[in-house]
């Protein structure tokens, strides 16, 4: 039985291509086809790297007893088989070295995905090329637990990642109700088709409610989280939450919160998910005019 992965992807890339629809007056006062892609750049490129912090967690997650207890064994290399389809191609392979202090009870080692060069791609059609690497310092659901991650030629659906992504399991969290922090330092983002680079940093703090019925689970994103960086057309964007995002599953994107951009320090543009019913509706506000519209 393969592991379920947290919420799939993250829906932040729900909003791709839907705004165009915004009109007004002044050309400040809507939402342009330039901000549309911008937006949907962000969300996507958000997307990557968080999926980046959820194969971390199935992966870290796979090695067997053996595999993570070294107790001052000579080190060894070896050979890791991860139930997730993401890593279920012909050519991928997943090593762990252990570090030499490494216990059951406080593992830590490095972990390495190889997808290969010809792509590997996954039930829900993304193909991933290069070698991701999880430097990994105890277990995922312990507070104070990390996973650094950075990478070597790693690609996803055509667009280059680099960075160092570092997922800290923080002080309060439990197993009912993880919580992590992830940072983005140097990120970028190169699109292999043009060339264009989007430059990226964040700073996103998310706890996982579970509750007694999976299906019920859902995530928040807690509202101290930002973003900021410069999209491949050269604009500078910060992302902001004036409320906390709700994620459930199955709904696509957040059914609850807030999300603020502001383009080259002047243009607003916020997106209001609702109160919780999945519905697919929005209302976007940009410098004070405001729509309401359904997301495709």
């Amino acid at each position: 039985m393969k592991t379920s992965n947290l919420f799939g992807k993250i829906a932040s890339v729900a909003l791709m291509g839907t705004f165009a629809f915004v009109i007004s007056c002044k050309d400040e006062d809507k939402l342009t086809l330039a901000d549309t892609q911008d937006i949907t750049e962000e969300a996507i490129t958000d997307s990557y790297y968080q999926d980046m912090d959820d194969l971390a967690g199935v992966a870290v997650s796979a090695p067997t007893d053996d595999q993570y207890s070294k107790n001052g064994r000579v080190e060894t290399t070896y050979s890791v088989t991860v139930q997730d389809d993401r890593f279920d191609c012909d050519g991928v392979v997943v090593s762990v070295t252990p570090d030499a202090n490494s216990t059951l009870e406080a593992p830590k080692g490095v972990l390495i995905v190889n997808f290969g060069t010809t792509g590997c791609a996954d039930g829900r059609g993304n193909t991933r090329t290069g070698k991701v690497i999880f430097t990994y310092n105890g277990r995922r659901f312990q507070p104070g637990s990390t996973v650094v991650t950075t990478v070597e030629n790693y690609t996803i659906n055509g667009v280059k990642l680099e960075g160092v992504r570092t997922l800290t399991n923080v002080s309060g969290s439990t197993a009912e109700a993880p919580k992590f922090n992830a940072k983005l330092v140097g990120g970028k983002a190169t699109f292999i088709a043009d060339g264009t680079v989007a430059e990226r940093e964040s700073n996103i703090t998310w706890q996982w409610i579970r509750e007694a019925n999976p299906l019920n689970d859902y995530l928040l994103i807690d509202q101290a989280s930002t973003a900021s960086g410069t999209t491949r057309g050269g604009r500078t964007y910060s992302v902001s939450l004036s409320k906390a995002l709700k994620y459930k599953r199955f709904c696509g994107i957040a059914v609850e919160g807030i999300k603020k951009y502001l383009i080259d320090g002047s243009k607003e543009i916020t997106i209001d998910y609702g109160d919780g019913t999945c519905d697919k509706s929005v209302v976007i506000t940009v410098n004070g005019v405001t729509r309401n519209i359904n997301v495709n």
